[in-house]
């Protein structure tokens, strides 16, 4: 029993043993034949050169492989948006358009400088051509100012310009103005013209006019009118020389309109000292009695062709240094130029006025913002003269009130028309700014104003190149003169809204003007130290971020 119970063991030992043996040389079976299949399966990616030699279309020529992929693969359409297809093509013609313009413009520049554009002809008549382009104004700030300040924004608002002069097929009109005028606001009652079919594209659509007597003129004549459609972002008097652009923000009066000075005013206050320091005040003040003594006799003799002032009898005439101003002047109307004359006489003062040496003008000025879907007309907003021009050819940054909140002097780094003159209580400034994507700034009286062109900025680099090579600073402006517009006013004459021009999309206008401040009320008058308690003089009309129409008033003069 005991032999045949271990027998019985060994046989089950050995019985397990085998299946174990069994079960191992099966699995690793296995795994060989997956191993085998897994890395002897051929591949079109495998490194071995001979095994890829061995498939039968290795012989085949790369012509052969390709048509036959071509033939083999199956095509798939798929559908492509429409104003994807009709912007791609657009933006081809634009950059097309903008070759030619700029090819056209070169040639123009090298004839009126008499340079002939040979290829290969050398540098000399190119650098010719090609005056060195001007430095550009990096601006501090956030990072969006950063990325902005490095894209070429005048290229974008020519291009912009372009496709806003591009004829819209005429059934989509109507529906696309529609859309428009929801997304900005557009009030379409006031359009002079009912039927929108008329406006051929985008551009003749923001330059559209307004039905009459839709803008009605506040009856007021001491009352300055707003010139425009917008948002009063800003406004008050001027300290010091600095305009406050947001609250805690300045700029200079200088950068904004130029450090030369206008040399004619109807006030004791002349307009050099207007932007001058306050250690310059004090001279000022000491020669108005003498001008003002002298300004009839002076009229008198400038109209019969005399040379009649002090420094010229003592001395001799000034020399004129840089180029002379250049002369645009248009013929205003005969309506225009009698208001303005009636206007003005209003202004002039008794010789006992000039007994006291105090200054009672002060300077103001008020921002209004455009947006797109604004009225895109400035007009005048009083009766004035206009005596000078002055373009500066500067960057095109947004004018949006974000843009403003964030980059410091920003009206005096952007292209901007500024219009200095006078009107009945003195010194008087109008200023369109450039924005991006605003085609251009016209002026309805200026014959030679070009904005946002190749041209006016490659002028703009001559004129900065020749100050460098001189040694003289660059005055950052091109003058122009409307002296001879009239022979009496020296200036264009501009009556209470009339229209001056316009903006191809929305932008800013900026109004600096002197005005009288009135007079502090004594004591017995109820005075306790308050700042801006005055009688008469200048009052505000307005608050900040109010909404305004052309014609509505801004401010006034009380007289009392």
């Amino acid at each position: 029993m005991a032999s045949q119970s271990i027998a019985r063991g060994a046989k089950r030992v050995i019985t397990t043993r085998h299946q174990t043996t069994q079960r191992g040389s099966t699995f690793i079976s296995q795994v060989q034949s997956q191993c085998v299949c897994r890395c002897h399966t051929p591949r079109s990616f495998s490194s071995s050169a001979r095994l890829y030699r061995q498939q039968p279309h290795y012989k085949d020529s790369f012509g052969t492989r390709l048509r036959r992929a071509l033939s083999e693969t199956k095509i798939k359409w798929y559908p492509i948006p429409v104003g994807l297809g009709i912007g791609f093509l657009g933006l081809g013609q634009l950059y097309r358009v903008n070759e030619r313009e700029k090819a056209r413009i070169r040639e123009e520049e090298w004839e009126d400088d008499g340079v002939v554009n040979i290829a290969g002809s050398g540098g000399e008549g190119e650098s010719s051509g090609r005056p060195k382009k001007r430095e550009r104004i990096r601006p501090t700030g956030p990072w969006q100012v950063q990325v902005m300040s490095t894209l070429p924004l005048k290229a974008m608002s020519r291009l912009w310009g372009r496709f806003n002069e591009l004829e819209i097929p005429y059934y989509l009109r109507v529906p696309g103005f529609k859309l428009y005028s929801f997304i900005f606001g557009v009030n379409l009652s006031e359009v002079s013209e009912p039927d929108l079919h008329v406006y051929p594209n985008l551009a003749s659509f923001f330059y559209r006019t307004l039905k009459p007597g839709a803008r009605p003129l506040d009856p007021r004549q001491n009352a300055l009118l707003s010139p425009s459609d917008g948002r009063v972002l800003q406004f008050g008097a001027i300290e010091s020389g600095e305009v406050e652009q947001v609250k805690g923000m300045t700029y200079s009066l200088d950068a904004l309109l130029g450090t030369k000075t206008p040399e004619t005013s109807p006030n004791p206050s002349r307009p050099g000292s207007l932007f001058s320091a306050k250690s310059d005040a004090t001279a000022t003040s000491r020669r108005e009695g003498d001008e003002e003594i002298i300004k009839q006799d002076e009229e008198f003799a400038t109209v019969n062709g005399i040379s009649y002032t002090l420094p010229n009898l003592f001395s001799g005439p000034k020399k004129q240094s840089g180029k002379k101003a250049q002369d645009a002047s248009t013929t205003p109307t005969p309506a225009s130029e009698a208001e303005v004359r009636a206007d003005l006489a209003l202004g002039e003062r008794p010789w006992y006025s000039l007994i006291t040496s105090e200054n009672r003008t002060s300077l103001y000025y008020v921002v209004i913002y455009l947006a797109p879907g604004d009225y895109h007309r400035f007009h005048s907003p009083c009766a004035w003269v206009v005596e000078k021009r002055r373009h500066f050819a500067g960057e095109l940054y947004s004018v949006s009130p974000y843009l403003q909140r964030t980059l410091p002097g920003l009206f005096t780094l952007n292209e901007r028309v500024v219009l200095l003159g006078r009107w009945r209580w003195g010194f008087f400034s109008y200023t369109p700014v450039g924005a991006t994507n605003v085609g251009s700034i016209k002026i309805n009286f200026d014959r030679e104003l070009r904005t946002n062109s190749l041209t006016t900025d490659t002028a703009a680099d001559r004129a900065a190149e020749e100050a460098s090579k001189n040694g003289e600073p660059y005055s950052g402006f091109a003058e122009a003169t409307y002296e001879a517009a009239s022979p009496i006013l020296h200036g264009h004459a501009l009556k209470r809204g009339e229209e001056m021009g316009g903006f191809q999309l929305g932008s800013t206008v900026v109004l600096v003007f002197e005005a009288p401040k009135g007079q502090r009320p004594s004591l017995d008058e109820g005075w306790m130290g308050e700042k801006t308690k005055r009688k008469g003089g200048w009052n505000w009309a307005v608050e900040k971020g109010q909404r305004v129409k052309m014609g509505q008033v801004i401010g006034w003069v009380d007289e009392s």
